[in-house]
């Protein structure tokens, strides 16, 4: 085998490769302690030489071959450094930062150390300071500690207020402690005040008065003045009217209030136009802007020459001169008329007039301010074109604004050329009055209003001497009083009864409707099984009275209910009121309120009717009585857990988003509406025996729910309205001529021509007098003394001078917190009569016999029913339950009893027995000073007011029966001679015979009580002549017969061929037994043998 033999080049030893080092000195800026033996950091090279002249390093490779091709050259590991060097250049170029000490050079070393040796020299400092921090924090500790003592050992005025501000100054702790000190020595008074705190102290204000806010002022709380609220709280300055009422003054302020309302997705709605009084303060004020006398009543204008200051003490002199010959009044409440839209946001009253006003100026001028406030709404671009038309106007019931309402809202008739859609949707509705205003307009009464006047007609007013007639019943305070305390499931005392009847606020409208509620709650309440007859005809009619309650109620206080529901209960309430009034007319509750109560149903229709020509969509809401003073601060309302309007706080609460059910137009058919409430009338009038039939009714054209038996509506009747708190005399509408004139005036009322008018005048005055008036008058003509007019008028009006009587009523006497009324509570009394047996008393529902004069010459026996028991010898007199009968036999005696006089018919029980039964009906007579009146006259009296002395008392029992539907008196004549005689024998004593209660004609009912016995007949013929009437009657048709004769005198139909014999009378005050019948009762009838 051979070999070739190559030639290879010659080898040379390696030299390592050479880089510059740019960072300066080598040996300062190179870390040579990476080439340390054992290093990590070992870069993989070593160091041959350097040369610190030129900045280079000669290096050799760690893996260095040794050899190299060229002579004096290097290794490819040599030659490949260049790498690893520029990394081991770019670390050393860079701070130390958190390297390694291996990898540093000497320069970084040494600003490494520099670095540590300030951070250990501020680490030395701040050691040292340690005690001087201590130091200082405890001292801090102990100013905080100072200042908490201080905050919680004291009561410090507006604290939270004072940190408040400390925290926005930047105050330091001692700073903030002495101005703590200062608050708390009354030296500073943090006013930094929050909205809410001025939010609160205005509700604290509206709610409480001047007053609380005053104490709360002064408090630690520290709530803001009435001062410093004073301009928060004037949203809008509105003109104040002084004098004649102005449309340009209406429009400014409909414009003021109204400009900025949003008119919201719904569009016009109906408008509602408001009107009532509100309390002022009762004193003269100056207006800066019209230089006026503000505080005078409406009888300024024509008394005063000029309402204005002007520039000497002429208008004020004879202002007051006015005042003190009462030709001029100081008004102490305000006339507010004020337009509210009937949606379900911004609903609340805008008041469009205030004016002073004594309310002494007559009909005439409330119904040309209507006017004039209902053409100013037409008139002004943010009025009816904006917002939409006045529809309805509202009022409280004022007797004086009730005939002005009259005549604006009722004067056209509704017809089929006017306004087509309304007539269709009302033609049909049977009882509907159809009389309205301009474009419909109809008039409303505040249902609040008419729940405070039912509650003064119920336990106060109406019912605390004569009552009011229910179903031929008096029902009056005290009775109210016994049949609550019978009440399942109200643990009642006598004072919380006594309360709730005999209210210390007049005005207080929730306590009003509960009682109402409980009334209508006697339905279900009470136990009726164990009843006396007279017990159960009381009942019954409280029953009715609580239907009648219930259907006025219902559709303003649930919630739940739907428009159609709302509305079928009124119509219900509507005609049950008027089946009452046909019946007993005023003797049942006012002409007035029985309008006023018509007149709000009547609202109620024609606005739905409006609602769905408008907009079918739209909501209908009888009652919107909230408001939004909590809207903001809602926390701050104090909420029930169930909403019952007969709580004190959910009267004024039913806010649009309380109602539940559906209340869009659209919903109700009037007409079906008003059918279902008539029927359901009808059914409880038939229930309680007081059948009615309301279509032959109200046939004639001129008889409806508002005038029920046609001729002059009853709401401007001129007899005193007794559902009135304070006295509301007659309204003066005489028909005179010239009183036609007026009328026609106003109803022809141009309010353009007003407004230029007025105008003109403005212009006119500006003109005369360009540079203004001054604030300023001069006194006696001296420059040097000059008065602002304002002191002016303080002086000269200074209620310590004789002016002040001639004020206006004072309104604060009628509301609440002003005025304590309510008859005092006898804790006393209950126990008085507590351990006499009731056999001994004479209770309410009891009965007594007495002696009645009527008709001027005619002395009869009467039996009463107990209605009341009065005490006379205290002022005001005692009404009690319940009297012993031994004191009120007593000659002398202090007690006064009054009751109605039964109706009783005569049948034998067997033969030669004669009995008297109650037709559980009362005799009604006509006053003694009445003159022979028509049939249907108003002059009855069914409730007699006896005097003790002619009174004898009849304990009676209700005999053992099986439990009947009905019960009535049966009377025997075992004693009636004996009875009769007592009475006459008192009765000869001219004393006695003076307090015999003397009654003109009887009105209803049989009386005296008469009936004739015949001779025996023959034993052959079985016809017997009747006892009450010259008719001879068969065996089998007497018990008919005798029906007959109950039934009429029940359904007050008037017998003819009556035969009156005083003769053969026999009448007995003792109760023998009680007769049952499923409908009546059956009388046994027989014939004297």
């Amino acid at each position: 085998m051979s070999l070739t033999h190559a030639i290879l080049p010659p080898l040379h030893s390696c030299l390592g490769s050479t880089y510059s080092w740019p960072l300066g000195n080598v040996f300062d800026s190179y870390p040579f302690s990476i080439h340390r033996p054992g290093s990590r950091h070992e870069p993989g090279y070593i160091i041959l030489s350097v040369d610190a002249n030129t900045a280079m390093i000669c290096v050799r490779a760690t893996r260095c071959e040794g050899t190299a091709s060229i002579s004096g050259g290097s290794c490819r590991s040599c030659l490949e450094l260049g790498l690893l060097i520029d990394i081991v250049r770019s670390r050393a170029s860079q701070p130390f930062g958190k390297k390694l000490t291996a990898r540093l050079s000497r320069n970084q070393l040494e600003q490494k150390l520099v670095s540590v040796s300030k951070q250990l020299k501020n680490e030395q400092l701040k050691k040292s300071d340690h005690f001087k921090c201590l130091k200082r924090a405890r001292k801090r500790v102990k100013t905080h500690q100072e200042f908490f003592d201080l905050i919680s050992t004291n009561i410090i005025p507006g604290i939270y207020r004072l940190l408040a501000h400390a925290k926005t100054a930047g105050w330091s702790i001692e700073r903030t402690i002495e101005m703590a000190l200062k608050a708390l020595h009354g030296e500073h008074h943090p006013r930094n005040y929050t909205d809410f705190e001025k939010d609160l102290a205005i509700l604290i204000y509206e709610l409480g008065g001047g007053a609380a806010l005053y104490a709360l002022n002064k408090a630690p709380i520290m709530l803001p003045s009435r001062h410093a609220i004073a301009d928060i709280r004037r949203s809008h300055s509105l003109r104040i009217t002084v004098g004649d009422v102005e449309i340009v003054e209406i429009m400014e302020n409909i414009e003021m209030l109204l400009r900025n309302t949003p008119v919201g997705k719904q569009g016009r709605v109906l408008i509602t136009l408001s009107q009532d009084e509100v309390a002022g303060d009762g004193r003269l004020c100056y207006l800066p802007d019209t230089d006026k006398i503000g505080g005078l009543c409406e009888h300024a204008m024509a008394e005063l020459e000029s309402l204005k200051m002007g520039s000497d003490l002429t208008s004020v002199k004879a202002a007051a001169k006015a005042i003190r010959e009462d030709r001029v009044h100081v008004g102490k409440e305000f006339s507010v008329a004020a337009f509210a839209r009937q949606a379900e946001s911004d609903y609340g009253a805008k008041p469009a007039l205030l004016m002073p006003t004594c309310k002494k100026s007559g009909w005439k001028f409330g119904a040309k301010n209507l006017q004039k406030l209902l053409q100013a709404w037409k008139l002004s671009p943010y009025g009816a074109a904006m917002h939409g038309d006045v529809k309805s106007i509202a009022s409280d019931g004022d007797g004086g604004r009730r005939a002005a309402m009259y005549l604006i809202c009722m004067h056209h008739k509704l017809n089929k050329d006017d306004d087509p859609e309304l007539w269709e949707l009302l033609k049909d509705l049977v009882g509907l009055n159809l009389f309205t205003g301009d474009d419909g307009l109809t008039q409303l009464y505040d249902p609040k209003h008419m729940d405070k006047h039912l509650f003064h007609l119920s336990p106060r007013y109406g019912l605390t001497e004569t009552g009011i007639l229910i179903n031929d019943v008096v029902i009056n305070k005290t009775l109210i009083a016994g049949w609550l305390e019978r009440m399942t499931g109200h643990d009642w005392s006598d004072e919380s009864i006594h309360a709730l009847l005999n209210p210390k606020d007049p005005q207080d409208v929730p306590r009003a409707i509960k009682l109402l509620c409980l009334v209508a709650e006697l339905r279900m309440s009470v136990d009726s099984t164990e009843f006396t007859p007279a017990e159960l005809k009381t009942y019954r009619a409280l029953c009715l009275l609580g239907e009648i309650f219930d259907a006025m109620l219902e559709p303003f206080i649930n919630p739940t209910l739907s428009l159609s529901e709302q509305l079928i209960s009124l119509v219900k309430f509507a005609h049950l009121i008027c089946a009452m009034y046909i019946k007993h007319e005023s003797a049942f509750i006012s002409p007035q309120l029985y309008g006023d109560l018509q007149c709000m149903v009547k609202n109620v229709i024609f606005t739905i009717a409006h609602s769905e020509i408008l907009n079918p969509y739209l909501k209908v809401f009888l009652c919107l009585l909230g408001d939004d003073i909590f809207r903001k601060y809602p926390w701050l309302e104090r909420r029930a857990r169930r909403l019952k309007m007969v709580r004190s706080r959910d009267v004024d609460h039913l806010t649009p988003d309380v109602f539940e059910g559906d209340l869009t137009g659209a919903s109700c058919n009037i007409l079906a509406c008003q059918k279902a409430g008539v029927a359901a009338a009808k059914a409880i009038l038939e229930t309680y025996g007081c059948d009615i039939d309301f279509d032959a009714q109200f046939e004639p054209e001129d008889c409806d729910l508002m005038r029920p038996k046609g001729g002059k509506y009853p709401g401007v009747s001129k007899e005193v309205d007794r559902s009135m708190p304070d006295d509301s005399g007659p309204v003066e509408t005489d028909g005179d001529s010239s009183q036609l004139s007026d009328v026609a005036e106003i109803l022809k009322f141009d309010a353009e021509t007003a407004l230029r008018t007025e105008k003109a005048a403005r212009d006119a005055d500006v003109a005369a007098r360009p540079e203004g008036h001054s604030i300023w008058i001069k006194i006696d003509g001296d420059e040097r003394k000059t008065v602002h007019k304002k002191s002016i008028l303080r002086t000269v009006m200074d209620p310590t001078f004789d002016i002040d009587s001639a004020k206006s009523h004072d309104r604060l006497l009628r509301i609440r917190c002003y005025s304590v009324g309510g008859d005092h509570f006898d804790r006393t009394a209950a126990k008085l009569h507590s351990n006499i047996n009731d056999e001994h008393l004479l209770k309410l529902h009891g009965l007594f016999a007495t002696l009645v004069a009527f008709d001027t010459s005619r002395v009869a026996l009467a039996v009463l029913q107990c209605t009341l028991i009065k005490t006379t010898n205290k002022h005001p007199p005692t009404y009690l339950d319940s009297a012993p009968v031994a004191e009120i036999a007593l000659p002398g005696t202090h007690y006064e009893v009054a009751g109605q006089v039964l109706s009783l018919v005569p049948f034998t029980s067997s033969p030669d027995v004669l009995d008297w039964a109650w037709t559980t009906d009362f005799i009604e007579f006509d006053s003694v000073k009445a003159k022979q009146a028509a049939a249907d006259s108003v002059t009855r009296m069914r409730h007699l007011t006896v005097a003790a002395s002619v009174e004898e008392i009849l304990n009676v029992t209700v005999s053992d029966s099986a439990t009947p539907p009905e019960k009535t008196w049966v009377f025997s004549d075992t004693q009636m001679e004996k009875m009769r005689s007592t009475l006459l024998e008192r009765a000869q004593e001219e004393e006695v015979r003076l307090k015999i209660p003397v009654y003109g004609a009887i009105r209803k009912g049989r009386y005296p009580y008469e009936a004739t016995i015949s001779d025996a007949p023959s034993p052959k013929d079985s016809h017997r002549k009747c006892r009450i009437y010259s008719k001879n009657v068969a065996a089998q048709d007497r018990q008919n017969h005798v029906g007959t004769h109950i039934l009429r005198s029940m359904s007050g139909v008037q017998e003819d061929e009556l035969v009156s014999s005083l003769g053969g009378l026999q009448l007995s005050m003792r109760l023998l037994r009680t007769v049952h019948d499923s409908w009546w009762m059956h009388y046994r009838y027989s014939q004297r043998q």
